[in-house]
């Protein structure tokens, strides 16, 4: 009889308010003074977006940036929602989908907490965040048809609410998921947009250009309803942004930043501003007073060639603001980073983070030489076991081996451009400036990380690798730090999250000389555990033989970073080659022991079981063994387990595969101590008393455990 329960599940409502209370915290004034400017900045973007009308009475720009921003999401729905409300009584419905674009984020983002539920939110994919503006935008067109009824100007409310909302959410995205943070574009080196080697990357900045320039548009606009004594608010935040590109960033880009910070304003006075940045872009390398000065003449002349003196009056004074407030902000800029300086750290810690990734690319070289000669040792196992000529089919199949190990030894060494992104942000939150942090691996992480650390608790911070561990989901192992001068350098990387102990029993059966079965366990090279039992299904030495190679074969085949269902090809191919005729069960349990997934290869194998606490879980399949069919026939089954979880496997001397050994159930349902080697030596000796044929018998125990 089986005995099965289901785990009780933390609630997805509570793991879902848990996450909320985090992201809040993470958005609260904790996150240091940087942060908490950050914050105030989108509460304000977004006061504003929410209260700039777009076309045909819809204002989708407050719920395209709230959907859109990956970080101060609570902040920027506060300013939204204040936002709307100044719309008047219509402005509440807006308040509403501003609330319910950030729910919906909630509710995508939260999916992907994974089964501990401690995913951050606001990490989804831009479709996903697409879909939940557009699903917002939706929402307010259907209520304006109730509400309205079905009308032409409802329609084109509805059409612009729907599009446009799902629309800016897109083109804001770029600004914000470009890997430049807000500390590279007001501190970082100058030539953060330069072209890269790597198409990708030129077409994130590419894109990340054209959204901020949409952003600036957008925010003059909205800004052009507020005036005090007849200044254009749009005209100082024109000046300021113009003056601070130029400095920053050059002549063409102050340029460019000029024209669209003021074009949707006034197309007859956005050259003007075009000129204070290319102008200013050009003089500031030989000083503010020749920047600022000249450009302010500029722009006096093209304001009053074309509107005379009421356009010298429309431009002038907002300029003489802006450079109240730009120029000490870009004193404070240098005074506190020092520009060149920050330039001369970012160059410093590149050249660290790239000499470091080399060393380690080249170890990867020689594990990959390793996984060479593991699968030269597989040669003389196969000609013991089989001592005839290779076939074609042999080739084949070794070729096969030898790509899947080429590949992961690849895998190894390539940079996760994913995890990187993510892993600047960290750097970023911290106040971490200036740095370098790449992240490398498919599956077992490799991070690298530089930045200045005059005193030494910026990157040795025990906050760093415990953020690095939040955003990779590893356990990551002591940090190596190295330092030259003022500089700093960590290299660490992924560690067991789990290990197994395990136990195994073995004795022949009835009147053989040698028992049939093979049993085995070990750990591999890239951290994966595998239990084995292989039960040859023969008489004597040839059974033994056959479930020995079997169990040798794997062994080393899995050190070579092959998959498994190649190697399992493989096998299948040999033993059907052998001159006695002879086949053999495999039960292979293979334990991730990075991030705790596992799973069981069975063919033609005896079922198999995980105990949980008081609940039972059966592993059972329909299979023939190895080496009676050409073709494999082999079931892979993906378990879920848990630390303090014990799984047991059994050659069929114990539970054959078509009996329900009651008595195993109601033994492995007992309370007892979970001890791996005493429960196998408790099921080997029920089964001696409780089946009546004498078959080799085999058990193998295993516990998962926390390191």
């Amino acid at each position: 009889m089986n005995v099965r329960e289901r785990k009780k599940e933390k609630s997805p409502l509570s793991a879902t308010w848990k996450r909320i209370r985090e992201s809040i915290k993470k958005d609260g004034v904790g996150v240091g003074s940087f942060g908490l400017w950050i914050n105030v900045a989108s509460a304000a973007i977004g006061f504003l977006l929410a209260g700039c009308h777009f076309a045909f009475g819809a204002y989708p720009f407050g719920v395209a940036f709230v959907a859109a921003l990956p970080s101060s999401v609570w902040p920027a729905l506060v300013g939204a929602a204040l936002g709307s409300l100044t719309l008047g009584r219509g402005g509440m419905i807006y308040a509403m989908i501003c609330v319910l674009s950030v729910f919906l984020r909630v509710i995508i983002s939260g999916g992907s907490g994974g089964k501990s539920g401690d995913g951050e939110l606001f990490k989804e994919s831009l479709p996903l965040r697409v879909s939940a503006a557009l699903i917002s935008g939706f929402v307010a067109a259907v209520y304006e048809i109730l509400l309205g009824g079905i009308r032409l100007t409802a329609i084109l409310f509805g059409f612009s609410m729907i599009v446009f909302t799902s629309l800016f959410t897109f083109v804001f995205s770029g600004a914000f998921y470009h890997g430049i943070g807000v500390r590279s574009l007001i501190f970082g080196k100058q030539r953060v947009f330069d072209r890269s080697e790597n198409p990708r990357e030129n077409q994130r900045i590419l894109f990340f250009k054209i959204s901020s320039a949409t952003l600036i548009a957008t925010l003059s606009l909205s800004l052009g309803k507020y005036d005090v004594f007849g200044i254009s608010f749009s005209f100082v935040f024109a000046g300021c942004i113009t003056l601070f590109a130029a400095k920053r960033f050059g002549a063409f880009y102050g340029g460019a930043v000029g024209f669209f910070s003021s074009v949707l304003v006034s197309g007859l006075f956005s050259p003007a501003f075009a000129l204070v940045g290319i102008i200013g872009g050009a003089l500031f390398l030989y000083g503010a007073r020749y920047a600022t000065v000249a450009s302010g003449a500029a722009l006096a002349v093209w304001g009053s060639y074309v509107a005379g003196v009421s356009g010298f009056l429309s431009l002038f004074p907002e300029y003489l603001i802006a450079l109240c407030i730009i120029v000490p902000a870009l004193k404070y800029f240098e005074r506190e980073d020092g520009c060149e300086g920050r330039e001369t750290v970012e160059e410093k810690a590149t050249d660290m983070v790239g000499t470091l990734a080399l060393a380690y690319r080249n170890r990867q070289e020689l594990a990959c030489e390793k996984m060479e000669n593991a699968l030269k040792e597989l040669v003389p196992i196969i000609t013991e076991f089989l001592p005839s000529e290779s076939t074609h089919e042999d080739f084949v199949a070794f070729l096969k081996l030898i790509g899947d190990s080429k590949g992961y030894a690849l895998d190894k060494r390539e940079i996760d451009e994913e995890l990187t992104e993510k892993l600047e942000y960290v750097l970023e939150k911290l106040g971490i400036r200036g740095g370098i942090i790449r992240a490398f691996g498919d599956r077992k992480k490799h991070i690298i990380c530089a930045a200045e650390d005059r005193d030494g608790t910026l990157i040795t911070s025990p906050e760093l690798k415990r953020e690095i561990e939040k955003i990779s989901g590893m356990v990551l192992g002591t940090p190596k730090y190295y330092r030259r001068r003022e500089m700093a350098l960590m290299e660490c990387e992924a560690e067991k999250k789990y290990k197994i102990n395990a136990s195994a029993y073995t004795e022949r059966g009835g009147k053989n000389e040698v028992s049939g079965d093979s049993v085995g366990f070990f750990d591999s090279d890239d951290m994966y555990f595998y239990g084995i039992i292989s039960d040859g299904m023969g008489s004597g030495s040839v059974a033994k033989k056959t479930s020995e190679f079997a169990l040798r074969f794997l062994k080393n085949a899995a050190s070579s970073g092959a998959s498994k269902t190649t190697v399992v090809h493989i096998i299948n191919s040999i033993i059907r080659r052998q001159s006695e005729e002879c086949s053999a069960t495999l039960d292979l349990f293979c334990f991730d022991t990075l991030s705790g997934s596992a799973e069981f290869i069975k063919s033609g194998a005896a079922v198999s079981y995980i105990k949980r606490k008081r609940s039972l879980y059966r592993i059972k399949s329909e299979t023939m063994p190895l080496g009676l069919m050409k073709k494999v026939d082999a079931e892979r089954i993906k378990v879920s387990v848990e630390e303090g979880d014990l799984i047991i496997m059994f050659s069929d001397g114990v539970c054959e595969p078509s009996e329900e050994a009651p008595w195993l159930v109601e033994l492995l349902n007992e309370s007892f101590p979970c001890d791996p080697r005493a429960l196998a030596a408790r099921i080997s000796a029920a089964a001696r008393v409780n089946n009546a044929k004498r078959d080799d018998i085999s058990v193998l125990v295993m516990r998962v455990e926390s390191v």
